[in-house]
């Protein structure tokens, strides 16, 4: 129950620039006066009150006029999907508990017969359109889904390794609403209106709740779906949200996310086998478990599938394996002379001069770029590294190897550093310098050359600040923990002068 159920939270496949649908609906909230964009009359929902633990992971603003119509009488029964059906859709994704949001625009077809399902994203956050089909047959024990970017595809088994022998999992349940309901942990919340198309359509609102006591955890799924009475039939989602309470980048567990449906195809014409072809004509790479779990760091689940974390990392699979050049530059413990100088200011401004010269690679001294656009270079290069260079530098007990070993590692530190600055603004500088050295480390050393190409289309890359910050005697606890921080960060660039190049194990 609970891998399908968080596949409705997790329909969010891709952060781009689209307009967000139906006003302040789906907002975030605290009361109804955050609320005033949504509808004719918004006001902030919760379905289990404000009171409750983690009441941000399902509290948002919904229209909810009076004279709502009394027929039809609310039956969660009305929630099931169709067994065929196709829509557009469009998203809004809280993905931590800032108020960072990120927002999709694609098309999403089902078919329970077939076991079959697919989203097309018009674009992927590198501006490229993707496609993610499902394919489960799972009475015949295979379950493969395809990700396709441009002329890339690859493919993979999805399994649920909460289960014995780990078998093959088919794809969401056309009636995971009424099921909810059904094991006593659904609720109806009341009659509202959401937009489609320009127009309020009135809509039963239903809310599922499960609290994980042991985990300190809780998952709150809701639907909205037509009552009939306007354009959209009777039963249909219009929209979804869903909200964790211990989101997970890498597990695909945003905190909070709402999707809209619209342009509704039903019946049993509306998808057909074809629109479930394997992308790229099938010219997808098959990827083996052992490969995909060292790649992703863990096995590829339900729980994954429709992650934007998950698709954004799936994207650099066919470049995680190294080349020679690669390998040559992974296993060189000295730089040469033509990466070293006198001095650091020297080295820096020599590696500077390189990076400039880097054919498609866009550039900008440190001190320009702020902290969150740094984060988001991090993750950037996080999502591209190849598990196989950090193997090198692990083995060796090279001061390359990567500090994180998870995405949820990397945001937990950048969170820090976010909270660092506000409150010592004195440590901000040294704090950033380091982030700026390390970002570059990791595009020289832990991505493919592959990959260096894909992702400079989208990256701003720092140069590595020319000035080294030194130690402070009689420091606090906090400025120690920043520079010992600061001086792993800057290892990698110190082996580059001279006179320290032969005692430190790693090249540019």
């Amino acid at each position: 129950m609970r891998s399908q159920l968080l596949l409705m939270a997790l329909a969010v496949s891709a952060a781009t620039a689209v307009e967000k649908p139906d006003g302040t609906c789906g907002y975030q909230c605290k009361a109804d006066s955050e609320c005033g964009g949504c509808g004719s009359s918004g006001r902030c929902s919760c379905p289990d009150g404000l009171d409750i633990k983690f009441a941000a992971i399902e509290c948002s603003c919904v229209s909810a006029p009076p004279g709502a119509p009394a027929a039809p009488a609310a039956d969660v029964a009305d929630s099931v999907w169709p067994q065929k059906w196709t829509a557009a859709v469009d998203a809004w994704c809280y993905g931590d508990f800032s108020e960072k949001t990120s927002t999709a625009h694609g098309k999403f077809y089902y078919d329970e017969v077939l076991q079959r399902c697919r989203a097309d994203w018009k674009p992927y956050i590198n501006g490229k359109d993707a496609t993610q089909v499902w394919v489960a047959d799972v009475a015949n024990g295979t379950s493969n889904y395809y990700v396709a970017f441009g002329p890339v595809c690859i493919s993979f088994g999805v399994t649920d390794p909460g289960q014995a022998g780990k078998p093959f999992v088919g794809i969401e349940r056309a009636d995971w609403m009424k099921q909810c309901s059904d094991g006593g942990w659904g609720k109806y919340v009341g009659r509202e209106q959401v937009l489609v198309g320009g127009k309020e359509e009135w809509v039963d609102h239903w809310s599922c709740r499960l609290d994980y006591e042991a985990a300190n955890q809780s998952i709150t799924f809701q639907n909205w779906h037509s009552l009939g009475l306007g354009s959209v039939p009777k039963g249909l989602p219009i929209r979804v949200t869903g909200g964790n309470s211990a989101p997970n980048p890498t597990k695909g567990s945003p905190r909070m996310n709402s999707v809209w449906y619209s342009d509704f195809v039903t019946g049993d014409d509306a998808t057909k086998a074809d629109d479930f072809n394997k992308p790229n004509f099938g010219l997808c790479v098959p990827v083996g478990k052992e490969e995909v779990e060292e790649f992703f760091g863990h096995s590829p689940t339900t729980d994954h599938v429709f992650s934007p974390d998950f698709h954004h990392r799936a994207h650099y699979l066919l470049h995680a394996k190294p080349g020679l050049k690669d390998l040559t530059r992974a296993k060189r413990r000295v730089p040469g002379a033509a990466f070293r100088g006198d001095d650091f200011a020297q080295s820096m401004q020599k590696l500077n001069g390189l990076l400039r010269k880097e054919s498609g690679l866009t550039t900008a001294p440190c001190s320009n770029l702020t902290l969150e656009q740094l984060h988001e270079t991090q993750q950037a290069l996080f999502a591209a590294r190849a598990p196989a260079l950090d193997g090198v530098y692990v083995g060796a007990s090279d001061t390359r190897r990567m500090a994180h070993g998870s995405l949820e590692e990397l945001v937990a530190e950048q969170q820090a550093q976010l909270a660092l600055h506000a409150e010592r603004p004195e440590l901000a500088a040294k704090s950033r310098d380091g982030i700026c050295h390390e970002v570059v480390m990791w595009f020289i050393h832990h991505l493919t050359a592959p990959a260096k190409e894909e992702v400079k289309s989208h990256l701003m890359l720092p140069l590595l600040p020319e000035v080294k910050h030194d130690d402070v005697a009689g420091a606090d606890s906090e400025t120690g923990r920043v520079h010992e921080r600061y001086t792993q960060q800057v290892s990698c660039a110190v082996c580059h002068v001279t006179s320290t190049a032969e005692a430190v194990t790693i090249n540019i």
